[in-house]
């Protein structure tokens, strides 16, 4: 356990890499199991570890800590989770739109058979 600025004890931020493990695991299970490719598993499992082991030890650098679940250190910090917040809500709002929009240019949805 570390203690932080106000004395108060934090645990090691172990949830983010066990998450990332599990999710790793379940990608390659399904990869191999339903679709018949071990290779394209192994290799989104190898990402997620890597991704995994980032989190978990690289605690030490700036730039994870900002990517962890520890609250902000700084207003700094918290200007730029809400910034990169607010990016991420708006990639994700342009790519369901043009999606969206995609599909209603090709007629899919309404589509009869």
């Amino acid at each position: 356990m570390t203690e932080n600025s106000n004395g108060q004890r934090s645990r090691s931020p172990l949830a983010v890499p066990a998450i990332a493990v599990a999710l790793g695991l379940g990608m390659l299970l399904t990869s191999w199991l339903i679709a018949g490719e071990l290779g394209a598993g192994l290799v989104m499992l190898a990402i997620m570890l890597i991704y995994a082991a980032v989190m978990r030890f690289g605690q030490r650098f700036e730039a994870v800590q900002i990517l962890g679940n520890d609250p902000p250190l700084d207003e700094r910090h918290a200007v730029i989770q809400l910034r990169a917040l607010a990016a991420a809500y708006l990639a994700v709002l342009t790519v369901a739109l043009v999606g969206f929009f995609w599909e209603i240019s090709r007629a899919s949805p309404a589509r009869s058979r």
